[in-house]
């Protein structure tokens, strides 16, 4: 059973709960030629991925973007780049292990929600089939 999520820019349903995390890196380096704005920095997880298998094997992938905020609250994409849990370093290793763990957490409570509003129907039969027991 495959279990595969991805949000983007936080435009989940309102009634999810807080808004995403995003932290703020400051006002961003001038450029060689000066702009009329000033922007604020910001980071935020634009997309995450959770592939599981029946086996137990796990692929989790994100993306992180930098992104400016201007003094009207409009943003503009600065930079994005997609991570993986599958192979890290082991001085990440640790960092992933947690990441792992709350994940886990969020599943459950995601099945829950599952449970609550009704789970996935069943496939119908294809000709000669024999469903699982």
């Amino acid at each position: 059973m495959a279990l595969l999520g991805g949000v983007a820019l936080g435009w989940v349903v309102a009634d999810a709960g807080p808004p995403p995390v995003i932290h703020d890196l400051g006002q961003v380096n001038p450029t060689p030629v000066p702009t009329e704005k000033t922007y604020r920095k910001m980071r935020l997880i634009t997309s995450l991925t959770v592939q599981n298998s029946p086996e137990g094997e796990t692929v989790v992938t994100f993306e992180a973007s930098d992104v400016a905020k201007n003094k009207d609250g409009k943003f503009r994409n600065l930079a994005s780049q997609r991570y993986s849990l599958g192979e890290v370093k082991k001085q990440h290793a640790a960092q992933r292990d947690v990441i792992i763990t709350d994940l886990r957490t969020l599943e459950e409570a995601i099945l829950k929600y599952v449970e609550a509003v009704g789970g996935p129907r069943d496939r119908p039969d294809k000709g000669g089939e024999k469903r699982p027991e």
